[in-house]
């Protein structure tokens, strides 16, 4: 057979023998990694073996139609995929301890994001930027910031643990429809999503600034826990679903000019430094009412309908109880009724302690279920594993 017929005969067969090696694959060795490499697709999912040691690259696949896969690698020190665009499914690392690298050059659509103790990993190699993700999840990370994460929309988003992570800034973000969540991150993040209009739900723990510029409307919680931040702002937001802010010792300031609606309990607690509650356009709470602190001065000129029940309670109010009071008389306020503008030891409505300086409480919210940060926790070995590693 002449040379000019073998050749094509040879090459379909190499054709053949690719497409045949281009599914589910699992890597042990480079050498694993490199027998798809002549894949541009692979269909189906690529799990990298926990027993994989030393660096990574996948050289030529563009896309993965399943997921990027690796739980438990300890040895794995860097993955890298310079024109891998697409991840189907879930980008998922838990427990690859020594990783220092993830470069993804290309990389911008991924079904999901789980990463979880990845204690080494300091910074992400995403010059295209991820802009599509279903869910992410980012917990127990060395990860100063989130640098080549730009998504404009995302279902939950979970920034969990990450004890050096310091800023946090998504200006392309417009709409979450699911929980966003910030707890027990480096103690003075900084987080800004300046283009955020909508989303569910949103919680705040241990952050030093946030901004949120944009929002305009939430269909769940909106609550802040043990934040550093001396002023709150939404100059947009005109409704949100449970409203709370506790034990946050910087805040000073609230400013909320257009919100009308709270569809659920709006409660402000132990936030100490907080002299005036002003809520001017504020008509409805579906839910209580409930303050307690120090505040002097409270203004709630357009309040036409409290579903649930009131408390008011402050160390030094320079406000009438007589005028609230009148609102329970016409049936704005439906619930129980309680107001004491000069209360040395106010009490929430469940009888927690209304300031820091009272002896602290167990109670951790009012006129509704919140579930906060701390009661979002990361959770399994991998977690646990490591966050001992950050230690160490």
């Amino acid at each position: 057979m002449s040379l000019k017929y073998i050749l094509p005969v040879l090459a379909a067969s190499q054709a053949v023998f690719a497409a045949s090696d281009c599914g589910d694959t699992k890597i042990k060795t480079q050498s694993d990694a490199d027998g798809i490499n002549s894949c541009s697709t692979v269909k189906g999912d690529v799990k990298i073996d926990e027993s994989y040691s030393g660096t990574l690259q996948l050289s030529g696949v563009e896309k993965i139609t399943g997921g990027l896969i690796c739980s438990g690698g300890a040895n794995v020190s860097s993955i890298s995929a310079d024109s891998l665009t697409t991840v189907g499914k879930a980008f998922d690392l838990e427990g690859l301890t020594t990783l220092t690298l993830l470069d993804f050059p290309q990389l911008d659509s991924v079904g999901s994001i789980n990463w979880e103790a990845l204690p080494k990993l300091q910074s992400l190699s995403f010059a295209k930027g991820v802009t599509k993700a279903g869910d992410v999840s980012i917990a127990n990370t060395g990860l100063n910031d989130l640098n080549g994460i730009t998504l404009k929309t995302v279902g939950t988003f979970s920034i969990q643990n990450n004890r050096d992570l310091r800023t946090i800034n998504i200006n392309n973000l417009q709409n979450a429809t699911d929980l966003i969540s910030f707890s027990g991150n480096y103690d003075t993040l900084e987080v800004d999503l300046p283009n955020l209009g909508t989303g569910t739900n949103m919680t705040f723990q241990n952050i030093s600034s946030v901004s949120l510029p944009s929002l305009e409307k939430l269909t769940g919680q909106l609550g802040f826990w043990g934040t550093k931040f001396e002023t709150f702002s939404a100059p947009n937001l005109t409704q949100t679903g449970d409203l709370v802010f506790k034990d946050n010792s910087e805040l000073s300031n609230i400013s909320m000019p257009v919100l009308k609606t709270v569809d659920g309990g709006f409660t402000i607690a132990r936030d100490d430094k907080l002299s005036a509650i002003s809520l001017p356009a504020l008509q409805r709470v579906n839910g209580a009412i409930d303050f307690s602190g120090t505040f002097n001065k409270l203004s709630l000129g357009a309040l036409k309908d409290v579903e649930g029940s009131f408390n008011m309670q402050s160390t030094r109010g320079n406000f009438s109880c007589d005028d609230l009071r009148k609102l329970k008389n016409d049936n704005v306020i439906k619930g129980n009724f309680k107001c004491d503008a000069t209360n040395a030891n106010p009490t929430t409505s469940k009888g927690g302690s209304g300031t820091s300086s009272s002896d602290s409480s167990s109670e951790t919210s009012s006129g509704a279920a919140f579930m906060t940060g701390a009661n979002v926790p990361v959770v399994g070995l991998a977690a646990l594993f490591g966050a001992l590693a950050q230690l160490l």
